[in-house]
């Protein structure tokens, strides 16, 4: 009896082992797609950008997928604060306040706690995954010239990529605050641990109103 019980664990076991990269992914995949911002008030949002949030990157790490079925059942949406999308790579994700390995898991993450959308540089940080689909990975295929568009649900920045380069993780200077309105996406450069980052530079090139707001109700 014993001896078939731990057959059976050690094929379970064996199971979860090989299927756990495709559960972690369809997690993340979840995760980022069904975004909370849809949940919220632009009120909402801009006190969520109000909040203090934590700054650790010596804490990043490749999510696990115990970190993703954690992410799954905690469904606060306390640290979105807006959206990117890049048509062109077919990228959407929410913007959350704080570069943390829960905010990495559900999408684009902030790097600095004086950044303001059309303001200076804006930097974000994204995972890069095995599953080039998911989270910051699509811009392994970015071109320069390519649109980027984020937003706080009340105006929409408009960025034009201009630069994209291999750079050093240690390399912080693409982070810090500039004169000119621009944006850096940060990633890593492979879908592994890595101590190179592709970064991607774009120029603020107009401000609209933010127009079908899935967030403006209860204003």
């Amino acid at each position: 009896m014993y001896k078939k019980i731990i057959i059976a664990v050690l094929i379970l076991s064996g199971l979860l082992l090989i299927f756990s990269p495709f559960i972690k992914g369809s997690l993340i995949a979840y995760l980022s797609k069904n975004q909370y911002e849809s949940e919220l008030t632009v009120k909402q949002l801009q006190e969520n950008n109000e909040k203090e949030a934590e700054f650790d990157f010596n804490s990043i790490q490749p999510p696990t997928i115990k970190e993703a079925i954690n992410a799954g059942f905690d469904r606060e949406p306390k640290a979105i604060i807006g959206r990117i999308t890049i048509e062109s790579v077919d990228l959407e994700l929410p913007i959350l306040k704080g570069t943390t390995n829960e905010n990495l898991l559900i999408g684009a993450a902030t790097m600095r706690p004086d950044q303001k959308m059309g303001e200076g540089n804006y930097p974000l940080a994204g995972h890069h995954l095995k599953r080039k689909s998911l989270l910051f990975g699509p811009l392994a295929n970015i071109k320069k010239g390519a649109k980027i568009v984020i937003t706080d649900f009340k105006n929409d920045y408009m960025y034009s990529v201009t630069s994209i380069k291999n750079i050093s993780e240690i390399d912080a200077d693409v982070i810090q605050d500039t004169k000119e309105k621009e944006i850096t996406l940060i990633t890593c450069d492979k879908a592994v641990e890595t101590e190179g980052r592709l970064a991607v530079k774009g120029k603020l090139i107009e401000i609209v109103g933010h127009t079908n707001d899935r967030s403006s109700s209860g204003m």
